[in-house]
């Protein structure tokens, strides 16, 4: 019997082809399980509280509906873009339970934008408590941060679908991750608080700044003679300490196991494992020069910072904004000072 023989051989283009074909079917693979291991981040499930029009005229405050009852976030004007988170990021004081600072956070993953808006800690917010700053919302709402998101969602009208809670340790270990920062101190700086064990002495200029000076310069105010430059100017140069240390960060991926380690450490969130990478994937491609910081709007008229309607308004529509469509002075609840 003779043997049959078998033709094995294979072209050039056909173990191209095949290699092709594997490469496809592993990506596919492995984007199937990166979908189901990192999933996409769901946004929050109710719109924030609206003005209910029937409200009682005798009283001058608007009226808000129930979460339950607001509008579901698919409809018109509460339907949500594609793509683009709202957060809170909390800085959190030194054991008196209030916050330090307070910044709402925009991020369009679609366009590769993050806005943030610092909110003074002074700010007047419509509730019914004695202490009606918007940083005292925390502490008395049992150190809770659904008392501050509620606040925050309310006043300008947005959804805060996560938060970030920071303490001061966490701060001053990521500054010295990334080697320290090289800061144009805006003016001279001489303030002593033994409570606070504050001792903050700097002349102006640029210098580098570790954590712990980066943390003092951030948490100027006012020097012992009363002159300096308030929370405004302090709220200035928290942005610019911020995106100082977000650009040394972001140019060292390499330290992205001391971030981590620093986070898990010194971060609080509602985010999960998952949720994190999936804006950690998206944040490799972003560039600092799409970062847009500000302050939300207001004049001190003691003992309150009382946000200017229209303003506010303008700016939120511009940059924090999640919604498809624009935001009305009747969805903001801001607090004028005939309230």
């Amino acid at each position: 019997m003779s043997k049959r023989k078998t033709n094995l051989h294979i072209t050039r283009a056909e173990r191209a082809c095949r290699a092709l074909l594997i490469l496809v079917m592993c990506g596919g693979a492995l984007w199937g399980l990166w979908q189901i291991l990192v999933p996409k981040p769901a946004v929050a499930d109710n719109a924030p509280p609206v003005v209910n029009i029937s409200a009682d005229a005798n009283d001058p405050r608007p009226s808000f509906l129930e979460a339950d009852a607001a509008p579901d976030a698919a409809d018109g004007p509460y339907r949500r873009r594609d793509d683009c988170w709202t957060f809170l990021l909390v800085g959190m004081d030194r054991g008196g339970g209030n916050t330090d600072s307070l910044m709402l956070v925009t991020y369009d993953v679609a366009n590769q934008s993050v806005s943030v808006g610092s909110i003074a800690r002074d700010t007047r917010v419509d509730v019914d408590r004695k202490l009606k700053k918007i940083n005292a919302a925390y502490a008395l709402s049992g150190k809770k941060m659904d008392g501050l998101i509620e606040e925050v969602s309310k006043t300008f009208g947005v959804p805060v679908d996560y938060y970030f809670r920071v303490n001061v340790n966490g701060f001053v270990r990521l500054v010295n991750a990334v080697d320290g920062i090289d800061f144009n101190i805006p003016c001279y700086m001489d303030y002593d608080d033994p409570e606070q064990d504050l001792s903050i002495h700097y002349s102006k200029g640029t210098r580098h700044l570790n954590g712990q000076q980066a943390l003092e310069v951030c948490r100027f105010r006012q020097n012992n003679d009363g002159s300096g430059y308030g929370d405004e100017g302090r709220q200035q140069t928290q942005r610019g300490v911020l995106t100082a240390v977000v650009k040394k960060a972001l140019s060292h991926p390499e330290k992205l196991s001391d971030y981590v380690s620093i986070a898990e450490e010194n971060l609080d969130t509602n985010l999960s494992v998952s949720n994190l990478a999936w804006f950690a994937a998206k944040a490799l491609s972003f560039d600092t020069e799409n970062l847009h910081l500000m302050s939300m709007p207001c004049e001190w008229i003691n003992p309150y910072m009382y946000l200017d309607p229209d303003e506010t308004l303008a700016m939120v529509n511009e940059y924090f904004n999640p919604y498809t469509t624009p935001r009305t002075a009747d969805m903001l609840d801001i607090v004028t000072r005939s309230k």
